[in-house]
């Protein structure tokens, strides 16, 4: 059961959109069932990592359901540049994620619950520079984590 009225309200908007299959196409089906959430400053306090876990199994529940029959991939990650929770789905058949960097593809909900709630939402220093000793220190690569389920 989700407590939060924010992510209540966001599961009323999303549960029953209509899902595009295009199986000759991954990007056009990755747009156009591409869903975006983003609290705004007063709705961010009522949203728990617990509480959008629950948000996204529901959604990945209804999902399920609308999809009898059909071969697709649910997926969503934090998209950190927007400060957003992004989902979508695509076919099954394209065998693989329309992301154009490495992934680590993970079916714990929980860390990307966690890394977009408690990591950025929740986080007042998220989007400041890193103090000027971090500079000098080697890059790391990015690897987007991406949590990916089949549905149904």
């Amino acid at each position: 059961m989700i407590h939060s009225t924010v992510l209540n309200n966001w599961f009323a908007m999303a549960q029953d959109d209509a899902v595009e299959i295009d199986p000759t196409d991954i990007n056009h089906e990755a747009i156009s069932n591409m869903w975006r959430f983003s609290p705004t400053e007063e709705e961010t306090p009522q949203i728990t990592a617990e509480d959008l876990a629950v948000f996204i199994g529901q959604l990945i529940a209804a999902r399920s359901s609308a999809l009898q029959g059909e071969e697709m991939l649910f997926y969503c990650w934090h998209d950190a540049q927007c400060r957003q929770l992004r989902f979508s789905l695509v076919s099954r058949a394209h065998g693989r994620l329309p992301f154009r960097c490495e992934l680590r593809e993970t079916q714990d909900l929980a860390l990307i619950a966690e890394r977009v709630v408690n990591g950025d939402w929740h986080n007042a220093h998220v989007m400041q520079a890193p103090p000027e000793e971090e500079d000098e220190q080697e890059q790391v690569p990015f690897i987007l984590p991406v949590f990916v389920v089949p549905v149904p």
